[in-house]
């Protein structure tokens, strides 16, 4: 609150203005943080796939993807994602698209410096020295350098089919875990439980897998010297 006294009309016209800017800057902000959670509930809502109207949780059935391998899934004519899909109870065919990543290879260290920030922070500290301050700001330099790599990594795509037969009201978790010998092979879990406690007991249920080609892409990592 600024106060305002005798003949500082003009100042309090300011004040007026920061004020509102400020109250402005809060909307802004809190429509943003309100924003950013409808956008993230959205985006956890699974794909309603089956026509009509949205029916109870009792009625359908949900189905996830419980692996981080599987990078498309579709079944009845529908893509869904990690969210996963409500379907209606009885027999689905899914199609899925899986690749594993082997250990990266051929990696080549570099360095990158942001000379600008650090050039900043110079200005910033002679500034501090300037007025006598007690503690200038330090400048380290390793504080504005990264240590990164560039590495080779091989891909092996497949393709992978699994029929479940779904229960009203059930969860179930699809899954194509990396091989270790033979070709993969896509199971299923039904999962009970909330989302601090989850259960999975596997179906029995597994799909056939299908090797489509292997791949070689150049990925860049954090260094970790």
């Amino acid at each position: 609150m600024c106060p305002v006294q005798r003949g500082e009309v003009k100042r309090e016209k300011g004040c007026t203005r920061q004020e509102h800017m400020r109250g402005l800057g809060v909307l802004l902000a809190l429509g943003l943080l309100v924003g950013g959670a409808f956008g993230a509930l959205v985006a956890c809502t699974p794909v309603r796939g089956y026509p009509g109207l949205e029916r109870p949780k009792e009625e359908v059935a949900l189905v996830t993807l419980a692996s981080n391998y599987i990078n498309r899934a579709v079944t009845d004519g529908r893509e869904f994602g990690a969210s996963g899909i409500s379907l209606l109870p009885g027999s689905h065919r899914f199609e899925l698209s899986a690749s594993h990543g082997e250990p990266p290879y051929a990696c080549r260290p570099y360095t990158i410096v942001d000379t600008y920030g650090f050039d900043r922070c110079q200005r910033e500290r002679a500034a501090d020295i300037r007025k006598g301050k007690k503690d200038p700001k330090e400048c380290f330099l390793s504080t504005y350098t990264q240590h990164r790599k560039t590495c080779l990594r091989n891909y092996r795509d497949s393709a992978c089919e699994i029929t479940l037969s779904l229960l009203p009201g059930k969860e179930y978790e699809l899954e194509v875990p990396p091989p270790i010998t033979a070709p993969p092979t896509a199971i299923a879990s039904l999962v009970s439980g909330n989302f601090l406690n989850r259960e999975r007991v596997g179906m029995g249920t597994s799909g056939t897998c299908r090797f489509l080609r292997l791949r070689t892409e150049q990925e860049d990592y954090e260094a970790t010297w």
